[in-house]
């Protein structure tokens, strides 16, 4: 043995007891700071179970956990529970298999589900309001940004007695995964999936709310369109849809202003007929009509057509015929509809022909670059008989004069609607014999000179 193990035994067996300790202490004290560094610099890992439970779902995890002994701590933040890592599954494991967490919502729907006797109608309602609700909000926490929803509904009463029932209203209050925000699509979204849900309800009528109180608003993502807006659409693309084709889609500007009634109008007509028996008249049938014109109905359309080309006369009353069927022009309504052509390059502002009114005289249109010629060929300037015979001007007024006859003739046989598309044509007429005598205003002289000698 060597010479310092002989003294240092030699030391401890001369020594008194509390030296003894003493060296004791000064041997194992080395071990245990070492021990208690090792675990101050290197702590047991935990890890969160559940991030945050309600005060009662916290309250049985716990105690579950203690009967498992699995060691937990509870963070003084937000109050989440951790365990751990090593323990981690094995716990959420164990605590599924006793059904833990309960959510307050299983809760409820535990004690809603338990057998009822001698519930009144009104508690039924009740139960079924609320479990609709649930329902609504496990819906609405199924969308990625949403960490918890609830949703309150207002339904009134239905009452046979009343006409006019109240409109029910929804308000859903979320809460959002951090940092992620609702968009005004997904907004919308949730509005459409409770209005789905419950009947008398509208979009409108479901608000969104945050924790904080603020409004969400679907306002970004919805394009409203009135339905004066959906009709004028709607009839501009009819009129271009027809036009487009034959004289091109980016030479064809369309503009159509509707307007419509707002309101409800209900006309009643009561016819009595009366029959005399005896010198006395008596009623004898008494018949009520009662016509309900609905609100939002078309009152009077105004339309205007530009062309984007140098077209003729013929080609604007073809364009002017075809956008009135495509509109639906009706003359006894008000209805307007106006063919305007652009100035030509290298014209002035004053150039631009004056608008043509609604004709029913078809031609065909010039040929174009993108449109097959057609077989007859349209009117052009150089293409006009020569000025200087009057016979031309001398048929044309004749054919006027017989045209406004047979159109004062025929409009005593038809209805209001028909005599105003009588009175247009008429006036197209008018309208083409008015241009012909401005073109050649000497050829229109002589003419009625000849008349007034004869």
């Amino acid at each position: 043995m060597p010479g310092w193990l002989t003294a240092l035994r030699d030391l401890i067996a001369d020594a008194s007891p509390l030296r003894r300790a003493m060296l004791a202490l000064l041997v194992v004290l080395p071990f245990a700071a070492l021990g208690a560094a090792w675990f101050w610099f290197n702590p047991a890992e935990y890890r969160v179970l559940y991030p945050k439970l309600s005060d009662r779902a916290g309250g049985e995890v716990l105690v579950a956990l203690d009967q498992l002994d699995i060691p937990y701590r509870l963070s003084a933040e937000d109050g989440r529970i951790e365990v751990p890592a090593g323990a981690v599954h094995v716990a959420r494991y164990r605590l599924a298999a006793q059904g833990l967490p309960r959510t307050d919502e299983a809760l409820r729907a535990q004690a809603e589900d338990a057998p009822r006797f001698g519930a009144s109608s009104q508690q039924e309602q009740q139960r079924l309001q609320r479990a609709l609700e649930a329902e609504l909000a496990r819906s609405v926490q199924t969308l990625e940004p949403v960490e918890f929803a609830r949703v309150h509904l207002a339904l009134p009463k239905v009452s046979p007695f009343l006409r006019d029932a109240t409109p029910a209203t929804a308000a859903v209050l979320v809460r959002l995964q951090p940092g992620a925000s609702l968009s005004p699509e997904q907004v919308a979204t949730i509005q459409t999936l409770v209005a789905a849900s419950v009947p008398r309800l509208a979009r409108s009528d479901v608000q969104v709310f945050d924790p904080r109180g603020m409004q969400h608003s679907a306002a970004a993502a919805e394009t409203v369109e009135s339905p004066r807006m959906a009709l004028e659409r709607e009839l501009a693309q009819r009129v271009r849809a027809v036009l487009a084709p034959w004289l091109g889609a980016d030479r064809v500007t369309v503009q159509v202003t509707a307007t419509l009634d707002d309101s409800e109008t209900r006309r009643t007509v009561e016819r009595v007929r009366n029959v005399t028996v005896g010198g006395q008249t008596r009623p004898l049938e008494k018949t009520v009509q009662t016509t309900v014109l609905p609100e939002g109905r078309l009152a009077r359309l105004d339309a205007i057509v530009v062309l984007d080309f140098e077209a003729t006369r013929e080609v604007r009353l073809r364009a002017t015929q075809l956008a009135r069927q495509a509109l639906g022009y009706t003359a006894a309504r008000g209805d307007t509809l106006n063919v305007y052509v652009l100035p030509a390059a290298g014209q002035g502002q004053d150039a631009v022909e004056p608008p043509v009114a609604d004709a029913a005289v078809p031609a065909q249109p010039e040929a174009a670059a993108d449109v097959r010629p057609v077989s007859i060929p349209p009117l052009r300037a150089q293409d006009t008989p020569p000025a200087a015979d009057p016979r031309l001007l001398g048929a044309l007024a004749l054919l006027l004069v017989l045209a406004g006859a047979a159109g004062w003739a025929w409009s005593r046989r038809r209805p209001a609607v028909a005599v105003a598309e009588a009175a247009d044509d008429f006036d197209t007429l008018l309208d083409a014999a008015r241009d012909q005598t401005l073109d050649n205003p000497r050829v229109t002289a002589d003419v009625i000179k000849l008349w007034m000698r004869a």
